[in-house]
């Protein structure tokens, strides 16, 4: 009924086409709207690590499928960056970091009482040129971070029930840059503070599927979290990581231990991942080197002290102890 009626008044297939997102989430048939939604959920990410409310990126608007590409922040209705001295003073820290030569970059800071959290989406290159997005976000104070990567997994295998991704060059070639990136952290960490970590090591992927339509309201992609050294463990494992017939592939169905994005934000909330020791000088080397890879960036950076653990689970059970 819907394509008759679009076919003799041609003129509403966009309200339709809307109308249809309102109802069922937007569709992601282009590439512009595949690194939007990418970008929306790391933006999301960041907020929720920051302990931040994310329920704003639901007011994302996404680009049309043949339209420009636009940062998930430049959509946000009624929500400027905070102007004052001290947090424009912090924002443009990071602003340096960045520089202003992408081609499309949207920067904000939101606050919550003494927090701070600053984020900015960069990305230099048209979508058709864009391999993927990266997410990094930097505790000031605890002079910690974590680098998450994106990687989409493709519908397989018989009557294409499954998910997975299949390791290429381009997965090599980040592994090796992520190998580096915490060797040079490892030396940083040679006399480590007092704070532990289950694992100092800052890189991550996130398998995540190639949904044709974006998840509904404020939800984050539903994925895979694994460390750098993870994967390259599955990637010797007979057996893991393994398709049914033989070759590698990273999936639901092949992996039998990972993060979800629940225990993940947890663990970064509370300090247990993440690197620590003086990370700021990798941090900006990491920009850099996401950009120049042809990847898209969300840079987040929280300042102030987060609540301890024991303090959020007070509050959550309205302020009683134990």
């Amino acid at each position: 009924m819907l394509d008759a009626l679009t076919t003799s008044r041609a003129d509403l297939a966009e309200v339709v086409a809307r109308l249809q997102e309102r109802v069922g989430g937007f569709r992601i048939l282009s590439r512009v709207r595949e690194l939007f939604a990418e970008e929306r959920d790391a933006t999301g990410l960041a907020l929720q690590l920051g302990g931040f409310d994310r329920s704003i990126i639901d007011e994302a608007r996404f680009p049309d499928e043949d339209g420009d590409r636009v940062p998930v922040l430049a959509t946000l209705p009624g929500h400027p960056a905070h102007e004052d001295h001290l947090v424009f003073h912090d924002a443009q820290r990071f602003s340096d970091w960045i520089g202003s030569d992408a081609e499309h970059l949207a920067k904000r800071v939101f606050r919550k009482g003494d927090q701070k959290l600053f984020i900015a989406n960069v990305n230099r290159l048209p979508a058709e040129d864009t391999l993927g997005i990266d997410l990094i976000y930097h505790h000031v104070n605890r002079d910690s971070f974590v680098l998450v990567q994106y990687k989409k997994m493709q519908q397989m295998g018989a009557g294409r029930s499954e998910w997975g991704y299949r390791p290429d060059a381009d997965l090599d070639d980040q592994l090796k840059r992520m190998r580096d990136v915490e060797e040079a952290c490892s030396k940083l960490d040679s006399t480590p503070p007092l704070d532990y970590r289950l694992d100092p090591q800052p890189c991550w992927i996130k398998f995540c599927k190639a949904e044709q339509t974006a998840p509904k309201g404020d939800a984050l992609i539903g994925g895979m979290y694994l460390t750098r050294e993870h994967v390259e463990w599955l990637r010797h494992q007979p057996g893991l990581a393994t398709g049914p017939k033989g070759g590698e592939v990273f999936g639901y169905h092949t992996v039998p231990r990972y993060f979800d994005n629940t225990t993940f934000t947890q663990l970064v909330q509370d300090g247990w991942i993440g690197t620590r020791g003086k990370a700021s000088g990798i941090i900006r080397e990491q920009i850099e080197a996401s950009l120049n890879g042809s990847r898209s960036l969300v840079f987040a950076a929280l300042i102030g002290d987060e609540m301890t653990q024991a303090e959020r689970t007070r509050e959550r059970r309205g302020g009683s102890a134990g």
